[in-house]
């Protein structure tokens, strides 16, 4: 056996592998074109699992009740409407976790 029929023996089965994972994954996040994603998958090793990874996990979260994956710039989840920002009890601006008070309100948070 050549060197170069074992390297086919490895590459193509890791292939496609690789394209039925990214074609899965973008289908049960909802990607547009999840078929388009698994086509791409074809091309390299591990060149398009990197880009496929850094381009839809790049500004997404998971919804804390429903666990979607939604746009980190969404304020609530489309699916079941749970809030995804923490807001003032009195002007509703965004606030975090360990703030004390309101930026815009001076409200005590806590």
């Amino acid at each position: 056996m050549s060197k170069n029929t074992l390297i086919l023996i490895i590459v193509i089965p890791l292939l496609f592998l690789q394209a039925l994972w990214i074609f899965m994954d973008a289908k049960k996040r909802g990607e547009k074109y999840y078929w388009v994603w698994g086509i791409f998958g074809l091309l390299n090793i591990p060149t398009s699992l990197i880009i496929y990874l850094f381009v839809t996990r790049y500004g997404y979260l998971k919804c804390p009740n429903c666990g979607k994956t939604v746009r980190n710039d969404y304020k609530f989840c489309p699916y079941c409407g749970t809030s995804l920002k923490k807001t003032c009890p009195k002007c509703g601006a965004e606030i975090k976790d360990d703030w004390k008070y309101c930026p815009e309100c001076s409200t005590k948070l806590k």
